[in-house]
């Protein structure tokens, strides 16, 4: 068996483990609610804002009427698809846990999402909202998923089949069916108010403002080479571990270095030596990201390239549209990307590697750095362009940037087909044994 061979059955063994199998399976179930979501966002903040890129370049604000309304409906609907997905994850995690191992509990993925929302909320701090939306959007993906699967492996343990799902039962015995599951629910929801002590506990003593002062505190400070790298390596490894956007890099990142630079690039009409051409921002956001996190519009040319899968041909068609305007979540979900061993190491290194080769090209002054601020929603293609005041040569690295990034990525691609294939091979063997 060749090494290859060896690589493609322990990749398929790990896609059977039980917690891949709810994680990936969620995913591709909040596909079509992600995709939904992150275009409404694309409509609210990218074309119906004046601060968005077609916004902007479309002067959005000079001749739609009801522009502002438009923003805000799609806003909502944004708000209320991918502003929640976590909470749904658990709803829908915590079922396919259930169906995984015995027949469906549909208490179990209600008692998940109690459970969920059980554990963030606190009305500690009156000056404050009762409820804090950052944990329930994509950043906190992966404790969703776990918290729906941990409640679904309650409910396996102790909870029981109820007759729900059968019309033809009365009402007293679906009661009495129901009434047999208030165990597992107890014991779900008294972890969950455990959890929730710590967190009022962690609120109460001030111990996330603390934390969150002592990171502002250095990201207010200067920074240095090896810590833009960092900074950028550890984003890229949480969106893959299913905290998305977790860092949020950004202008407010370092922002002293920010203005030193465009107050200088203002004064001498040049960017050709700005002080601090290497910030996080300027490398990470101008040549780390086409697509989002990870690289991800490489990856759907990838896949359009060289996929012979037509799930994973329609679901990158479909992310085009969010993933060109960096909005990269449909395909991270529909394509199962997050805590998929296939592109962990594309998905992490490439924005690295695009940083490095862009620091030498700026080192050498080949690039100019990245000065000025760009709209929301910029595609990442043409952030460098933008960002540099129109430079011709950063635009046209980009582009060979990111034909590397598809060069790289196509050997993943080919893998995950590979694996693909296994699987359904094993899936019909099995199927015709039963048939035996």
């Amino acid at each position: 068996m060749s090494n290859n061979d060896r690589l493609v059955d322990w990749l398929v063994k790990y896609r059977q483990r039980p917690f891949i199998q709810i994680a990936q399976r969620t995913m591709v179930t909040l596909f079509p609610i992600v995709l939904i979501g992150c275009i409404a966002s694309l409509l609210s903040n990218v074309l119906f804002s004046e601060n968005g890129f077609l916004g902007s370049i479309l002067y959005i604000n000079k001749w739609m009427p009801f522009r502002n309304v438009l923003r805000d409906i799609f806003s909502d609907i944004s708000t209320v698809s991918i502003g929640y997905i976590a909470t749904y994850a658990a709803y829908v995690s915590a079922n396919l846990t259930v169906r995984r191992y015995k027949d469906g509990i549909p208490t179990a993925g209600l008692t998940a999402l109690v459970a969920y929302l059980l554990i963030f909320q606190q009305s500690l701090r009156s000056s404050e909202n009762v409820i804090d939306m950052r944990f329930y959007t994509a950043n906190w993906f992966i404790f969703g998923l776990l918290v729906g699967y941990l409640v679904g492996k309650i409910f396996v343990r102790f909870g029981k089949h109820t007759g729900l799902n059968d019309f033809n039962l009365n009402s007293a015995v679906i009661l009495k069916s129901t009434f047999a599951n208030f165990r597992p629910i107890l014991i779900s929801l008294g972890a969950a108010f455990v959890i929730h002590l710590l967190f009022i506990a962690i609120r109460s003593f001030y111990i996330d403002t603390t934390i969150t002062m002592g990171l502002s505190t250095i990201l207010n400070n200067h920074s240095n080479y090896a810590m833009t790298l960092l900074i950028s390596l550890v984003e890229t490894v949480l969106s893959w571990l299913g905290f998305a956007e977790s860092l949020r890099i950004s202008n407010d990142m370092f922002s002293s270095e920010f203005f030193e630079n465009l107050s200088y690039a203002l004064t001498h009409r040049s960017i050709a030596h700005v002080p601090y051409p290497f910030t996080p921002a300027a490398l990470y956001n101008g040549y780390g990201q086409f697509g989002g996190c990870g690289v991800a519009l490489a990856l759907i040319i990838a896949i359009l390239w060289v996929s012979h899968h037509r799930n994973s041909r329609s679901v990158a068609k479909a992310s085009s549209l969010p993933v060109f305007f960096n909005s990269n979540m449909p395909l991270i979900f529909g394509a199962v990307v997050m805590l998929n061993p296939i592109y962990v190491l594309p998905f992490i290194f490439l924005p690295i590697v695009n940083m490095l080769l862009a620091s030498v090209l700026i080192m050498l002054h080949i690039l100019p750095a990245i000065v000025y601020m760009v709209p929301n929603g910029t595609p990442g293609i043409l952030t460098p362009l933008i960002g540099t005041g129109g430079d011709f040569w950063a635009v046209l690295w980009s582009v060979m940037f990111l034909i590397l990034d598809v060069a790289l990525y196509i050997p993943f691609v080919k893998l995950a087909d590979k694996c693909e294939d296994r699987v359904q091979a094993q899936r019909k063997a099995g199927e015709q044994n039963e048939g035996n």
